[in-house]
């Protein structure tokens, strides 16, 4: 009786198992779906929204979105990140403040004022941001918080002094300078109308570009070299120029100053310039080195020195033609550039003197001078030169230089003199 007591038991256990065991696996099967369904809502949530941000599971990356892979230069990494702490991302220095900000969130609750963290980008430099973290779902399987952030850089921040009802908008757009701002990639995210007058280029087709795809081809490492300088913070600002490319292919010069839109050195930030049409400077200025090359070469004829030099004792050059080398046998440079060699050097010793006096003498009487004096040549030869020129003065009657002519005469006399 027992035995048949004990199978009846047995029998009735098995079915009972039977028939529950169906509807715990399917009960525990519907609870995995919704939650394979809710990560599911949750990634395209977060890939959704135009701020970078990353889903949590405590620590552990779940899923980062698009702008939160490009913001830190981890784009194509996404399979890398998954399952890494996230600790691993943020500045060491700043993990006690987001300890503080995972506790709160666990609470449920919002902080009201602002949670600034660096988050460290993939090339090692820390970005400064303004930071939320949000509970999405807390279970014994998961628990959900949703990381998002502003890197602080790319805030505007107005002057204390600056009228918000002001329409700086206007100005912008109607200023003669091209205006731009690049993101932490290097990449255009604003220009104004001024950038389609100069280049020709729409500027909705230029966003998102570097501003060496339009620069020349000679310039293109010069102002990427500048420019990431600047963006990591190794210096606060530069000026350069460089040729941009237009539309149609025209090169033409520009002046280029950038600095960092963060206040924080050493650390990776936006770059916000002006780029000024100077063109007509480099014309003007080809213009003149063209004239003064033609000038040279005429005065490379004359059998003589032609000079500007400062009212001194040492007689400084600050312009000499190149016929000094005939009279003189030292070139221009050697005259214009060696601080150990002046003109008053090379007059003979012995008319250094009667040189000076004579010339100041004749300069008072009538504003020019004609002498005759001794000088010793590069080869330590004597020659005697005839000097003629004027004083040049301000219009306070300041003698500021004097300007003149020297040229060989026989050597018929030895002493320094005076001819009218």
């Amino acid at each position: 009786m027992a035995i048949l007591v004990t199978i009846a038991i047995a029998i009735f256990s098995a079915a009972l198992v039977f028939i529950v065991q169906p509807l715990f696996t399917k009960a525990s099967t519907n609870k995995k779906s919704e939650s394979t369904q809710q990560l599911s809502w949750l990634r395209e949530t977060s890939n959704a929204l135009s701020s970078p941000a990353v889903l949590l599971d405590g620590l552990i990356v779940k899923f980062a979105n698009t702008p939160f892979l490009r913001t830190l230069g981890l784009v194509g990494l996404e399979d890398q990140i998954k399952g890494m702490p996230f600790t691993n991302i943020i500045h060491p220095a700043d993990h006690q403040i987001f300890a503080e900000l995972n506790a709160e969130a666990a609470t449920g609750k919002t902080k009201n004022e602002s949670t600034n963290i660096r988050l460290i980008s993939l090339d090692g430099s820390a970005i400064p941001s303004n930071v939320s973290l949000t509970k999405m779902r807390e279970d014994r399987d998961a628990n959900l918080t949703l990381f998002q952030f502003t890197p602080l850089s790319a805030e505007h921040t107005l002057s204390s002094h600056f009228d918000p009802q002001f329409n700086y908008h206007f100005i912008i757009d109607k200023l003669e300078q091209i205006v731009f701002q690049l993101n932490f990639e290097g990449k255009i995210v604003f220009l104004n109308p001024a950038w389609e007058s100069f280049l020709e280029y729409a500027i909705k087709d230029s966003l998102n570009k570097t501003i060496s795809d339009f620069a020349h081809p000679e310039d293109k490492l010069m102002v990427e070299s500048r420019l990431e300088s600047v963006a990591y913070g190794r210096k606060p600002s530069f000026t350069i120029d460089l040729r941009l490319i237009s539309l149609q292919g025209e090169s033409n010069w520009f002046r280029l100053r950038a600095r960092s839109s963060s206040n924080i050195s050493g650390e990776r930030t936006s770059v916000v310039g002006t780029i000024t049409n100077i063109q007509d400077i480099k014309d003007a200025e080809a213009q003149h080195s063209a004239n003064r090359r033609a000038a040279n070469a005429l005065l490379s004829h004359i059998p003589g020195m032609i000079y500007r030099c400062r009212h001194d004792r040492s007689w400084t050059f600050e312009y000499v033609s190149e016929g000094c080398i005939d009279i003189t046998g030292y070139d221009s440079l050697d005259l214009l550039h060696d601080p150990s060699l002046t003109y008053n050097l090379i007059i003979h010793p012995t008319d250094r003197a009667a040189v000076w006096k004579l010339i100041n003498q004749q300069i008072a009487e009538d504003e020019t001078f004609n002498i005759v004096y001794r000088i010793i040549t590069r080869k330590g030869e004597t020659k005697l030169v005839q000097e003629v020129g004027r004083g040049v003065f301000s219009s306070t009657g300041e003698l500021l230089a004097l300007e003149g002519f020297i040229t060989a005469v026989p050597d018929k006399q030895h002493h320094v003199s005076t001819l009218s």
